[in-house]
C-alpha cells in the first residue's frame, strides 16, 4: 500500500510539473498571438488551456487516489481520478464546440497585411519543443506507475507536437496572404479539441460504469492461476478499473473432497500471485466452488455380445 501511495504521487509531481508548463506555454501563445493578430496561435493557445486543464485533472485525480482507505471509503478514492476526466472532458467538448464556430467564421476573413511574424513563429517552435519533452517524461511516468490518465495525457502531447507544426505552417500561410488557410487551421485545431473531449468522455464512462477493458490481462491472470496446484478451473472473473489500479473478483473450482483450510490456502496463494507478479492489481476477492464432474452413461443397443467390438 506504502508503495502504491509512493507511486501515485509520483505521478501527481510529474501531472502538476505538466501543467505548470503547458499552462505558461498557453499564457505565452495567448498574448502573442493577441499583440500580433494571430488568430490561428490564439487558438492554439485555447487548444493548449484544454490540455492544461485535463493534466491538471490527472493531477488532482492522482491527489484524491493517494488518500488513505477509510471507513466511508473502503475501497479508497481512486475512481476519483475518473471522476475528474470525465467533467473536464464535457467541459473540452464545450470549449471545441465553441472554436469549430469561430473557425467557420473565420473561413470568410481575408486578412490585412502584416510584417513577418518573427514571435509568433518563435513560440510554436517553443510550444513544439515543450510538447515533446512533456510527452517523453508523461508517457515514462504513465508506464511506471500504471496511470491512464497520463499515459493519455502523453498521447494528448504528441498530437500537441502536429497541431503545433500545422499552427506554425498556418501562421506562414497567413503572413503569405493565403486566403482561408487561417479558418481551416482553426476548425482543425477544434476538431482535434474535440476529440480529446470525447475521448476522455466515452474512457471515463466507461471505467465508472465498470466496462471490461482488461481483456488481454485477464487471459495472463487466467493462465497464471491454472498453473496453482489444487485449481481446476476459473470461474466469474472480472476486472474493475479505479483510477490507476485494478481490483480482481474471481471463483476457482477445486477438489470437492479437500478441506475448508486447504482450500483457503489455495485462495491466499491465488492473492499472493496475482498482486505479487501483476503490480497494477490493488485486491483479489477469491471464492472456492467444489468442482462439478460430470459422468455420462450411454446404452448402445447391439445384435451381439462381442465386448468392444
Amino acid at each position: 500500500m506504502a508503495e502504491r501511495t509512493a507511486q501515485l504521487k509520483t505521478g501527481q509531481k510529474v501531472a502538476l510539473w505538466a501543467t505548470a508548463v503547458t499552462l505558461l506555454i498557453s499564457v505565452l501563445k495567448g498574448a502573442v498571438g493577441t499583440l500580433f493578430h494571430s488568430k490561428v496561435l490564439v487558438a492554439d493557445a485555447l487548444h493548449s488551456a484544454a490540455d492544461t486543464v485535463a493534466i491538471f485533472a490527472s493531477a488532482f485525480g492522482l491527489w484524491l487516489a493517494s488518500r488513505e482507505k477509510s471507513r466511508r471509503f473502503p475501497y479508497g478514492l481512486y475512481k476519483a481520478e475518473t471522476l475528474v476526466t470525465l467533467i473536464i472532458g464535457a467541459l473540452i467538448i464545450w470549449a471545441g464546440i465553441e472554436l469549430l464556430l469561430d473557425g467557420y467564421q473565420k473561413l470568410f476573413f481575408v486578412p490585412p497585411p502584416i510584417r513577418f511574424p518573427v514571435f509568433p513563429v518563435a513560440v510554436s517552435g517553443l510550444s513544439i519543443a515543450a510538447a515533446f519533452f512533456i510527452a517523453r517524461k508523461e508517457k515514462q511516468t504513465g508506464k511506471a506507475i500504471n496511470s491512464q490518465s497520463l499515459l493519455a495525457n502523453a498521447g494528448q502531447s504528441m498530437l500537441d507536437i502536429v497541431s503545433s507544426i500545422v499552427v506554425l505552417f498556418g501562421i506562414l500561410m497567413a503572413y503569405w496572404q493565403i486566403f482561408y488557410v487561417e479558418g481551416v487551421i482553426i476548425i482543425l485545431i477544434s476538431l482535434l479539441i474535440l476529440k480529446l473531449g470525447l475521448e476522455n468522455t466515452w474512457r471515463s464512462l466507461l471505467v465508472l460504469l465498470d466496462a471490461n477493458l482488461d481483456e488481454p490481462l485477464q487471459a495472463q491472470i487466467e493462465q497464471t492461476l491454472l498453473d496453482i496446484p489444487g485449481v481446476k478451473d476459473i470461474e466469474d472473473f472480472k476486472i474493475r478499473r479505479a483510477g490507476p489500479v485494478r481490483m480482481v473478483e474471481l471463483k476457482f473450482a477445486a477438489n470437492p473432497s479437500i478441506s475448508i483450510y486447504q482450500a483457503h490456502n489455495i485462495a491466499d496463494e491465488i492473492e499472493r500471485q496475482v498482486i505479487q507478479k501483476y503490480t497494477t492489481v490493488e485486491s483479489v476477492f477469491v471464492h472456492a466452488e467444489p468442482s462439478q464432474q460430470k459422468k455420462v452413461r450411454a446404452i448402445v443397443p447391439v445384435s451381439e455380445i462381442n465386448g468392444l467390438d
